[in-house]
């Protein structure tokens, strides 16, 4: 999650700002230079990279090496609109409706969490597995299964949420990076219609913040992402309970269940696992150092 640190990625060197381009003059010295200097006390470096690339539609590299470069006038509305946008906290990526995971751009908006880094570990564990049938609980935008399939060709993958406009978007994302069919979505909460079928793997990177830790998240994450992937009930166990609880129906007898988890709720997890009739057969840390993933698979 973003932290509010800004990035350490350098400023542009000045460069004689040009009054005119190829793409012709604007109102003003709105070059990248005396944009990106008046805009990092408020901003940092990466988010207004991040902007000022989807405003003039050029990549972030070339606004690193022509810092001379001045916006059009449309370029420069469309750049205070997003700058004004992201001073309110809303998160770059429902600005520019579009966040890279696991080396592909997925389309997200408020109807989808944001797809985070240390949630690649639980497409390393997946692919790591080799399994040839995988089931994604709560697919959101559809990363995890998209990244899966998009690395295990013969795998079938199988996707469920419960919100019908996460699913739209999950599926407008299957079928741009893999194209249709590859992945199957299912309009279903947890596993309520999946029908009667055993998976390889279970994934799941559900909604695990405790109800009253909510309001002390940060602005971006608890006034724009949708709650209801984020809440995960007065303990924070609410979707473990459902995942494990349900799970032996629908995993085979050496399948593994791969949880994104906050460290914090180890304990708790472990004593569902127990009570259901699995173990934790192992953890992993994200690269802050805390527990992150849990591979859990049924008792022998």
């Amino acid at each position: 999650m973003n932290t509010g640190i800004r990035s350490k990625e350098a400023a542009p060197c000045r460069k004689k700002p040009g009054r005119g381009t190829v793409d012709g003059p604007v109102d003003g010295p709105a070059d990248v230079y005396r944009l990106v200097t008046e805009s990092v006390p408020k901003l940092s470096l990466t988010d207004v990279y991040c902007l000022l690339g989807h405003a003039t539609k050029r990549r972030r590299e070339f606004l690193l090496t022509h810092p001379e470069y001045v916006l059009k006038k449309e370029e420069l509305y469309l750049w205070e609109e997003y700058k004004k946008r992201r001073i309110q906290a809303e998160p770059c990526a429902y600005i520019t409706g579009k966040k890279e995971f696991y080396s592909l751009v997925f389309e997200v908006n408020g109807h989808t969490l944001i797809p985070r880094p240390e949630t690649e570990l639980l497409v390393d564990e997946v692919i790591g597995l080799s399994p040839s049938s995988v089931l994604d609980v709560g697919t959101g935008c559809g990363n995890i299964a998209v990244a899966v399939k998009s690395r295990l060709k013969e795998c079938e993958v199988f996707a469920t949420d419960k919100s019908r406009r996460a699913l739209e978007t999950a599926e407008k994302n299957a079928r741009r990076i893999l194209g249709a069919g590859a992945v199957t979505f299912i309009h279903s909460s947890f596993y309520q219609a999946v029908g009667e079928r055993l998976f390889d793997v279970i994934v799941s990177n559900p909604p695990y913040v405790k109800r009253r830790d909510i309001a002390s998240l940060a602005g971006e994450i608890k006034e724009y992402e949708p709650h209801d992937a984020l809440d995960g009930g007065e303990d924070g166990l609410d979707a473990y309970r459902s995942i494990l609880g349900d799970g032996g129906r629908f995993l085979a007898q050496s399948g593994r269940i791969v949880l994104e988890i906050d460290g914090r709720l180890l304990d708790g997890i472990g004593f569902l696992a127990r009570e259901n009739g699995y173990f934790i057969e192992k953890t992993k840390k994200d690269l802050a150092g805390k527990v992150r993933m849990a591979v859990v698979r049924k008792a022998l």
